[in-house]
């Protein structure tokens, strides 16, 4: 409003004008607290209502700051106009940002209801000059005060700026935690693999997802590893398992989803296999334990592996009859000494 030049001398209250600012800052602000505080389609035309709102009074009592020689008389059709078309474009603003998250789309809809709202409100205006009207000189400068008005909107702007990359900063720490929460979730915090809540996630994606070719269910345990524990000590046992689950990750690399699925026991997902490719992977995981595992004061162990196999959907039609068929495909492979790999009957 400061920039309206008019052919009548015109002054501007300072106070009206510096209120229809805090205005638009309150009442707009309040707006976007609203919008922000639910996804509701109905909270967000609400909060562009207000929105709306704070632009017409903004606008309608930066109008009412202007000392001219004359009176303004005002089209009362334009004015319910031009307010009614700045709360839907901003309504509409605020549901295109928050139920269809276009953002292009609300900031076009937003300048939309800020253009319109100020254009047909000052067609609504009509400027009536009155000779008995006298204007003073004003107090501040019009320029001065334009100045003055126009850093503390920049002071606004900055201070908006800064809460954003404030918001932007705590949300990416706040990812962070939830990342961790998530790992340490999902994760065995010892070996560092996959946990048996994990891997039963996977084994129903896969059974959710399966295609024609089916998965395969490697049930995994150590041989012979109690008696480190009892001989060396739990110390001693979590670094085997920690090697262990080394060996294991390198023998499947990414042709499977390992986990633990506690003690010394693991469990292997592997997608699209059959029989062929699936004794590929024994005969690697076989291998991978041939040699000897370093323990505490440099002595040198020996444990063998001994796994069950099943396969989807020939062995189990679920989580627990595939687990259960592998569990005894594993329990006869121990019974016999261990140190193999068989597949369910």
């Amino acid at each position: 409003m400061l920039a309206f030049r008019s052919a009548l001398p015109t002054t501007y209250d300072s106070l009206l004008t510096l209120a229809s600012l805090l205005i638009a800052i309150f009442v707009t602000g309040a707006g976007f607290c609203i919008a922000d505080s639910s996804l509701s389609k109905w909270t967000s035309i609400a909060a562009g209502s207000v929105i709306g709102t704070g632009i017409a009074m903004m606008h309608y009592l930066g109008m009412s700051a202007m000392s001219i020689s004359g009176h303004i008389r005002w089209d009362p059709l334009l004015v319910v106009a031009s307010i009614t078309m700045g709360i839907l474009f901003s309504a509409a603003a605020t549901w295109s940002f928050k139920v269809k998250q276009s953002k292009l789309l609300a900031a076009g809809l937003l300048t939309a209801a800020i253009c319109t709202l100020h254009f047909t409100a000052m067609g609504a205006a009509v400027v009536e000059f009155d000779p008995t009207v006298i204007v003073t000189s004003p107090h501040i400068d019009n320029k001065l005060l334009a100045t003055a008005i126009a850093g503390v909107t920049v002071l606004v702007i900055l201070s908006g700026l800064t809460a954003v990359l404030i918001n932007l900063e705590m949300a990416r720490e706040s990812q962070e935690r939830i990342n961790l929460l998530r790992q340490l979730a999902d994760h065995d915090h010892l070996t560092g693999l996959p946990n048996r809540g994990f891997i039963s996630q996977t084994i129903d994606r896969s059974i959710n997802c399966v295609s024609g070719s089916g998965f395969a269910l490697f049930f995994v345990d150590l041989d012979r590893f109690k008696g480190i524990n009892d001989e060396h000590g739990h110390v001693a046992g979590d670094n085997v398992l920690r090697q262990a689950a080394l060996r294991l990750r390198d023998a499947v690399c990414d042709s499977a989803v390992i986990a633990r699925a506690g003690g010394d026991e693991f469990l292997i997902v592997q997608t699209g296999s059959e029989p062929s490719s699936a004794s590929e992977l024994t005969d690697a995981i076989l291998s991978s334990f041939e040699q000897p595992f370093e323990i505490l004061g440099g002595c040198r162990v020996f444990l063998g592996v001994s796994i069950g196999v099943a396969f989807y959907p020939r062995d189990g039609h679920d989580r627990e009859s595939m687990l259960r068929a592998a569990d005894l495909a594993l329990y006869r492979v121990k019974r016999t000494g261990g140190g193999a790999a068989t597949q369910a009957a």
